[in-house]
């Protein structure tokens, strides 16, 4: 076997080096494990589905809305057309 040139204590002492990070490596950082917040959208598996409720109906809403705003507007270009 070679003679190892730094001496025998730089290979005991790199040996406990390694063995320290090992030991570092196997336990890990512990997190504390939080519980998950409970709502009821957090189980979905769609992300889209806390909106749900607000956008129901909403289609309808806007067709209303668009419908009346184009009869008022049609209203008044046939009134201004006629006079």
């Amino acid at each position: 076997m070679p003679a190892d040139p730094d001496g025998g204590d730089s290979i005991d002492r790199r040996e406990t080096i390694v063995r320290r990070l090992l030991q570092r490596a196997a336990t890990g950082i512990r997190r504390s494990q939080r519980p998950a917040p409970e709502v009821p959208f957090g189980r979905e598996s769609d992300p889209n589905l806390e909106f749900e409720e607000r956008q129901k109906g909403s289609g309808i809403a806007w067709l209303l809305g668009a419908l009346s705003f184009f009869m008022i507007v049609h209203a008044v270009w046939a009134r201004l057309a006629a006079s």
